[in-house]
């Protein structure tokens, strides 16, 4: 019997299962945000979301396996619904089947979504999937294919391994040639001594996956990088901020705890993303990130999640889960609430514009409820001052937690998508903020 040339193994010539997305750059969020926001669509994956990249390169690195090469391979995912479905879109656009095990919390709208992509067989099991993928494991795994002895069965993980932050690792590879070039002197000062050309990057937190491959991105390219300043001064770092949803938070809840530790369970809508614990490389990133970069854990309730998606529907006209939708209300958030309705419309602002019309009258001229207005506003009485004044009283989260940021710094927001969401639960989050939900 001959034997395996891993080299050429390593070599094999198959389908990226994803694409290189868009990197465009928003006015309306930047306008309401104080600085350059570029919105990195994810969201426009073969998926629908960033898990395109994670499962398409863990079913890549395991038909990569000089074990798996000739064989007949099975993929099992267990997963709260995305992840499920990119790892049949990866596994089916490649020629192998995939069965997805889920929680029976998982929607009728997502079971759908995945068996329509092509799944082998879609099972219902457990309250999280954690206990789904033990069930796909221990149960669904050792009794399925029958007796076939040559079919490989091979489980996938939907957050917590190498070459899941590997495959998202490519969104800074796409950022480093997308982002435009320091054209500046000031610009060449600012980002001389960085990985990119860049002040932030907002992304969603689940189990950790993504930001465990933007951390391995910026780092690798601070490695390859040959300008990194010389000076023994400290480099202004890239910020990352681990945007989580109340309820789902599990990264600042180890944090604050100081070690990993388990929610109880998901009480956040915004359950797509939502892991009961990260993994230990994401707590460990969080709290001693590499150099060149700092990590910032914060959380925002359901409501501005959805008001997230409402901006971003009305601005850019891009529907997205709620989990998606946090990054975009974390860069603008009570800034664009609070600045007058002039400088906010169309940017979703909850507020409303009063125009006095004399010294005892006041006529409600304008209210925007979500997804914005686009009716000519009446700016009387308004001046710059008055503008600047609201500024400095509220700021986003964003400009909390990198202070200095200016109209000309740089922030990606990765728009990490999602394919649980409808126009009608948008229209339903609408009425709700409406009603009062805060």
């Amino acid at each position: 019997m001959g034997s395996i040339d891993i080299s050429a193994c390593d070599q094999l010539q198959f389908k990226t299962p994803w694409i290189e997305t868009p990197l465009v750059e928003s006015a309306s969020l930047s306008r309401a945000a104080g600085c350059r926001i570029f919105l990195k669509l994810e969201n426009v994956q073969p998926s629908g979301s960033f898990k395109s990249r994670a499962m398409g390169n863990q079913i890549l690195s395991h038909l990569r396996n000089p074990a798996n090469v000739g064989r007949r391979v099975h993929f099992y995912a267990s997963s709260g619904g995305n992840a499920g479905l990119a790892a049949v879109c990866a596994a089916r656009s490649l020629g192998y089947p995939c069965t997805v095990v889920v929680p029976m919390a998982t929607k009728p709208l997502m079971l759908d979504k995945i068996r329509a992509a092509g799944a082998a067989d879609v099972i219902r099991h457990g309250e999280t999937f954690s206990e789904a993928g033990e069930y796909m494991r221990e149960t669904i795994m050792k009794t399925s294919s029958g007796d076939d002895q040559d079919v490989i069965k091979i489980a996938l993980h939907p957050f917590d391994n190498q070459p899941i932050w590997e495959g998202n690792s490519t969104l800074i590879d796409e950022l480093e040639t997308q982002l435009p070039p320091s054209t500046s002197p000031e610009d060449e000062k600012a980002y001389n001594d960085r990985a990119l050309p860049l002040d932030a990057i907002l992304c969603s937190v689940g189990g950790g996956g993504l930001l465990n491959g933007l951390v391995m991105g910026i780092e690798k390219r601070r490695q390859k990088k040959k300008q990194i300043a010389s000076s023994s001064s400290k480099p202004n770092p890239i910020h990352l901020l681990a945007i989580e949803t109340a309820g789902t938070d599990s990264l600042a809840a180890a944090i604050a705890n100081k070690s990993l530790i388990s929610l109880p369970k998901i009480t956040s809508q915004a359950t797509s993303l939502g892991a009961v614990r990260v993994s230990e490389t994401t707590f460990q990133y969080a709290v001693s990130p590499p150099p060149g970069i700092k990590v910032h854990s914060t959380v925002l309730s359901d409501a501005d999640a959805a008001r997230g998606v409402l901006r971003l529907a009305s601005d850019e006209r891009l529907l997205v889960e709620l989990a998606c939708g946090v990054c975009i209300e974390a860069a603008i958030g009570d800034a664009a609430t609070a600045a007058p309705a002039s400088e906010t419309a169309g940017a979703g602002a909850q507020s409303i514009k009063k125009r006095k019309r004399s010294s005892d009258e006041t006529v409600v001229t304008y209210r925007d409820e979500g997804y914005g207005d686009d009716r000519s506003i009446s700016t009387d009485n308004e001046t710059d001052q008055e503008v600047e004044e609201v500024g400095e009283k509220l700021n986003s989260k964003l400009k909390q937690l990198v202070p200095g940021l200016n109209s000309q710094s740089r922030v990606v927001i990765i728009v990490c998508g999602g394919s649980y969401v409808t126009i009608d639960m948008a229209c339903e989050w609408r009425k709700m903020l409406d009603a009062g939900w805060a």
